[in-house]
C-alpha cells in the first residue's frame, strides 16, 4: 500500500512543473496536449462585429485618451435615387411631369433624343421656387444651368444621347414639369432672340431660326410687350431685366436707332443683355499668363508686319475657350499701347496701336487673325485712337458655338461688334454704335 502512495506521488510532480516568470515570480502551468488542426478545411469567413469597447492610451506615446464608447453606431445609410426615365405615350410629343420637393430638394429625370431635334422644357411652381438644369449625359455639355433663372429652355439638340434633366426647388413646393422633344425635320416656328448692347440700351439684332437679323428687320417683332433680358458679363450670368419694346428716337445724335429701356439705376455697364432658351454661356474661359512668350511673339510679328519694327507689347489679356465645342481651344489675345488717352483730345504717338486678335486652328494649322486692330506707324495731332474691350463670349443664337463681342472706345463714341467664327472663317455679323 506505501508502495502504491509513493508511486502516485512520483506521478504527480512529473504532471506539475514549477517555472520563473520575466520578472522573477514562481508560476505554476499545467502542460495540454496539442489537438491536431485540420489540413483540408474551407475557411469561414465571419464578417467583423462592432462591439463596445474601452480604449486604452495611456501607453501610446503622444497619444490623446479616448473616451470609452459605450454603444456601437452604425453607419448612416445613404440613399441614392435613380432618375426618372420619361417615357411619351404613343403619338404624343409632350410629356406632363408633377412631384413634390422640400426645401433644397431635387430630383432628376432622363430622356432620350436624337441629334437635330427641337426641344422645349418649361416648370411651373407656385412664386417660380423650382428651376431646373440640362446636361448632355454622353458630351457633358450644360445646355442650362440653375443659375439661369429662366424657367424654359428653348433649342436644339446636338447629340443622340440621354439628356439629365434636375430639379431643385428653394422652398417646399409642388411643380409641374413639361417636355417637348418635336419629330426630326418638324417645321417648328422659333420665336425672334434679341441681342441688347446693355451699356447703351442699342438693340445690336438678333436671331431667327438660327439666321441673323440686324435691329430693324426683328424690331416690329418685339412690339408685343416687355422681355426678361439675361445680362452677362463676358461670361458671367449676372441676373435678368425687363426691357420695354425697341423703340427710336430722333432726338440728339445717335437718334434712329432702335433701343430698349431697362428700368432706372440699373447696373448695365459693359454687359450684353440677351433673351434666350438655351444656355448662353456653357464653357468658360481660362486665363493665361500675360508674360506668355509665344503670344507675346505673335502680337509683336503682327505688330511688325502692320509697320511697327521695334513695337512695345503690352498684353492685357490672355484667355483661352473651346469657342466650337470641338474640342480644340481658341486663345483670345487683348494687347494695348495708348499713349493719348485721357489727355484732352487724343493723340497718337508713333508705336502707338490697340488690338484683339484670335489665336485658331484653320485646316491643321495655327494662324493669328486680327479681330480688331488699330495701328500707328508716325506721331498723329488729334489721332482719335480706338481702345478695343473684349466684352463676352457667347452663345448667342442658340447653335452651341460662342460668339465673340468686343467693345470699340474713342473720343466721345463707342461701337460694339459681334463675330462669329466657323471652321474656315471669322465674319463681324451684328454692330451698332454712337458718337455724340
Amino acid at each position: 500500500m506505501k508502495n502504491l502512495i509513493l508511486l502516485l506521488s512520483i506521478l504527480l510532480l512529473v504532471a506539475c512543473k514549477t517555472s520563473t516568470s520575466e520578472d522573477g515570480e514562481a508560476v505554476s502551468t499545467t502542460t495540454v496536449a496539442a489537438t491536431p488542426t485540420p489540413t483540408a478545411t474551407t475557411p469561414i469567413i465571419t464578417p467583423p462585429t462592432i462591439a463596445a469597447t474601452s480604449t486604452a492610451t495611456e501607453d501610446l506615446p503622444g497619444a490623446t485618451a479616448v473616451a470609452p464608447t459605450s454603444t456601437a453606431i452604425p453607419p448612416t445609410e445613404v440613399v441614392e435615387t435613380q432618375p426618372i426615365r420619361i417615357q411619351f405615350e404613343p403619338g404624343e410629343t409632350t410629356a406632363n411631369l408633377s412631384g413634390h420637393l422640400a426645401a433644397g430638394e431635387s430630383t432628376e429625370y432622363l430622356a432620350q433624343a436624337a441629334a437635330g431635334q427641337h426641344a422645349h422644357i418649361e416648370i411651373v411652381s407656385l412664386n417660380n421656387v423650382a428651376n431646373f438644369s440640362l446636361v448632355g449625359l454622353t458630351d457633358g455639355q450644360p445646355y442650362k444651368r440653375l443659375e439661369n433663372e429662366n424657367r424654359f429652355w428653348d433649342g436644339i439638340l446636338r447629340e443622340s444621347q440621354d439628356y439629365r434633366i434636375r430639379v431643385k426647388s428653394l422652398e417646399e413646393a409642388d411643380f409641374t414639369l413639361i417636355l417637348t422633344i418635336d419629330p426630326l425635320g418638324a417645321n417648328v416656328l422659333q420665336p425672334v432672340w434679341p441681342i441688347v448692347d446693355a451699356t447703351s440700351g442699342f438693340l445690336m439684332g438678333g436671331s431667327h431660326n438660327g439666321q441673323w437679323l440686324d435691329a430693324f428687320e426683328i424690331m416690329s417683332s418685339l412690339q408685343d410687350g416687355e422681355r426678361a433680358y439675361s445680362l452677362y458679363a463676358g461670361t458671367i450670368f449676372e441676373g435678368q431685366l425687363t426691357g420695354s419694346p425697341p423703340a427710336t428716337s430722333l432726338d440728339g445724335p445717335c437718334g434712329g436707332t432702335p433701343a430698349v429701356s431697362f428700368p432706372e439705376n440699373s447696373n448695365t455697364s459693359g454687359k450684353i443683355a440677351l433673351v434666350t432658351r438655351w444656355e448662353a454661356a456653357p464653357r468658360q474661359p481660362q486665363s493665361l499668363p500675360l508674360d506668355t512668350q509665344i503670344y507675346e511673339e505673335a502680337v509683336a510679328e503682327l505688330l511688325q508686319a502692320e509697320g511697327i519694327s521695334k513695337p512695345e507689347v503690352q498684353l492685357t489679356s490672355v484667355g483661352k475657350i473651346d469657342l466650337e465645342d470641338d474640342g480644340l481651344d481658341e486663345v483670345l489675345i487683348t494687347a494695348a499701347r495708348l499713349s493719348g488717352l485721357g489727355i484732352g483730345l487724343p493723340s497718337a504717338s508713333a508705336g502707338d496701336y490697340s488690338l484683339v486678335l484670335l489665336r485658331k486652328v484653320f485646316n491643321g494649322e495655327a494662324s493669328t487673325v486680327p479681330l480688331a486692330i488699330s495701328v500707328f506707324t508716325e506721331d498723329v495731332d488729334l489721332a482719335d485712337p480706338v481702345q478695343y474691350n473684349l466684352l463676352a463670349m457667347l452663345d448667342l443664337n442658340g447653335n452651341g458655338n460662342l460668339e465673340i463681342v468686343i467693345e470699340g472706345l474713342y473720343f466721345e463714341g463707342r461701337f460694339v461688334t459681334v463675330y462669329e467664327i466657323t471652321e474656315q472663317d471669322v465674319q463681324a455679323i451684328l454692330t451698332v454704335g454712337c458718337r455724340l
